[in-house]
């Protein structure tokens, strides 16, 4: 009588392709791991040194990597600080999102962004790399301008909403918020240039006061 061998076939290859997907998963964890570890070091690297005085090398050297893993996952430094700063826009936008949602008006939502926006060059645990990305070299935002632009505009994106909902409920009736937001946008970062390179820098709730003085009339005219 003929052996019917097909059902050990199947296990033979059902296990080779369940070895497979766990060397697959495994290789998965360990690149995880491994552009975490870059990115880690790029950062502190970068908040030590700045952009210009930055090398490959140097980040490399602090992750513990080689030349080889670097390029597995950028093609340049460029592309590294882009990605931590596209990073820092991200998690600054979710801190500043959920403090948002909490507030009821359009006017204490912009309050809230605002305060929230001074706390990048306030607190000690987002000053450091607020410095580095408020000073984007000239010549690499020219390089790489839709990226930077693409970053600010994220932030500019929830004032649009706040200015949008403050217009919808009649809290500030002749807004635009479109071009409302950039402008509002670029009076906070000419704020937090001042707290972050002043010397000695504008004490906090004065400067806060008068931003929120500044925005609403800005919004209300």
């Amino acid at each position: 009588m003929p052996v019917n061998r097909a059902p050990s076939a199947a296990r033979g290859v059902e296990r080779a392709l369940a070895a497979s997907e766990a060397r697959l998963s495994a290789l998965r964890g360990r690149r995880t791991r491994e552009h975490a570890d870059l990115l880690r070091a790029a950062r502190k690297v970068f908040v030590a040194r700045g952009y210009a005085q930055t090398r490959v090398e140097d980040v490399l050297r602090e992750a513990g990597l080689s030349t080889r893993a670097f390029y597995r996952y950028h093609a340049s430094k460029d592309q590294l600080f882009l990605e931590l700063f596209a990073r820092a826009s991200q998690a600054a936008m979710a801190r500043l999102g959920g403090t948002i949602a909490r507030k009821r008006s359009a006017a204490a939502k912009l309050e809230a962004y605002v305060a929230s926006t001074l706390e990048l060059a306030y607190d000690p645990r987002y000053r450091d790399e607020t410095r580095l990305f408020a000073s984007v070299p000239g010549e690499l935002a020219e390089r790489h301008a839709h990226e930077v632009v693409q970053c600010r505009a994220q932030l500019v994106s929830l004032l649009r909403e706040i200015v949008a909902d403050g217009a919808a409920r009649g809290e500030f009736p002749h807004a635009d918020p479109e071009d409302d937001a950039w402008s509002l946008h670029g009076a906070l970062a000419g704020a937090l240039e001042r707290v972050l390179w002043a010397d000695p820098p504008p004490e906090r709730r004065p400067l806060l006061r008068h931003l929120l003085r500044f925005c609403q009339s800005a919004l209300a005219s």
